[in-house]
């Protein structure tokens, strides 16, 4: 098993009070007591207020503070994080009180042989509020389908992964709430190594910052481009299938009827074989950028 000196933990702020930020400081280096080591603690301010006094924290040193003048999100925050320290393995965790940070040691355990392991929100406590449970299940449900396999947490901000994983996607990262479903999403769709423990999830300490359908909007958003980015066909082959079985009733029912076919049974048709078209270039496209990366 890897040391924990190899490890940097990642926390972002943003209107959270310092004390409520060195107790998830505190918790790390607690739940990593006795285990030969003590990873690297990173806290980013993501520009919050005065009022929440987190320079208090540039003080103490069992953590590194670092800070952003002006809030640029939560991707943002976690980049910065990632930034601050070369350490090998990076796991990012909130500093509301949502996630059982004494599990974080379980999570480090299993990256012998992983190049990510999630900590996903499936255990026995399970307190996601209601108005965000029916958009994360369809949102889980597109994902697994882009990726070919089930996603139980598409979102879910306890992990732990690799630098490297990290700087393959780094290009992808936005600055916003999607960096978890981008890291998710790329990990499995090129082709890295991925885990899943359930954890508990608990009610959060203050309110969320996260926008129920904004958000929503933008992961879904996330899942299509980095879908269309890894496995095209997946996204241009249901379409065309859809457009060109439309065509084909409505030329059918036209032919029955008026003994020809009408001009939007023949548009549907086209419109069914272009997308199945566009479909195989943007295969072809991402399986010669795939050779274009392999040595001799």
């Amino acid at each position: 098993m890897r040391s924990p000196d190899q490890l940097a933990v990642v926390i972002p702020v943003y209107n959270e009070s310092w004390e409520v930020a060195a107790r998830t400081v505190a918790a790390v280096h607690a739940a990593f007591a006795g285990q030969g080591g003590s990873p690297r603690v990173v806290v980013v301010d993501d520009g919050s207020r005065a009022e929440f006094q987190l320079e208090k924290l540039s003080d103490r040193d069992d953590c590194i503070l670092v800070r952003h003048e002006l809030n640029r999100g939560y991707g943002a925050a976690l980049k910065t994080g990632v930034l601050a320290t070369d350490a090998p393995y990076i796991a990012i965790i909130d500093a509301d009180g949502t996630y059982p940070v004494d599990q974080l040691p379980v999570l480090w355990g299993m990256m012998d042989y992983q190049d990510m392991v999630v900590g996903v929100r499936t255990g026995e406590v399970s307190q996601i509020p209601l108005l965000r449970r029916m958009p994360k299940w369809c949102l889980n449900r597109f994902a697994s389908y882009m990726a070919r396999r089930p996603i139980p947490d598409l979102n879910s901000g306890m992990r732990i992964f690799s630098r490297e994983l990290c700087y393959y996607l780094w290009g992808l990262f936005p600055n916003g709430f999607s960096f978890t479903s981008t890291i998710t999403m790329g990990a499995l769709l090129g082709g890295f190594r991925v885990r899943n423990q359930p954890i508990n999830y608990f009610k959060r300490i203050g309110s969320s910052s996260i926008h129920p359908i904004k958000d929503t909007i933008r992961f879904f958003n996330i899942v299509a481009r980095l879908g269309l980015l890894f496995t095209p066909m997946r996204f241009f082959l249901p379409l065309a299938i859809l457009l060109g079985t439309a065509g084909f009733a409505k030329g059918v029912m036209d032919y029955r009827h008026q003994g020809s076919l009408g001009n939007l049974s023949v548009t549907l048709m086209i419109a069914g074989l272009q997308v199945l078209l566009m479909g195989y270039i943007a295969d072809l496209i991402v399986h010669s950028r795939a050779l274009g990366r392999r040595g001799p």
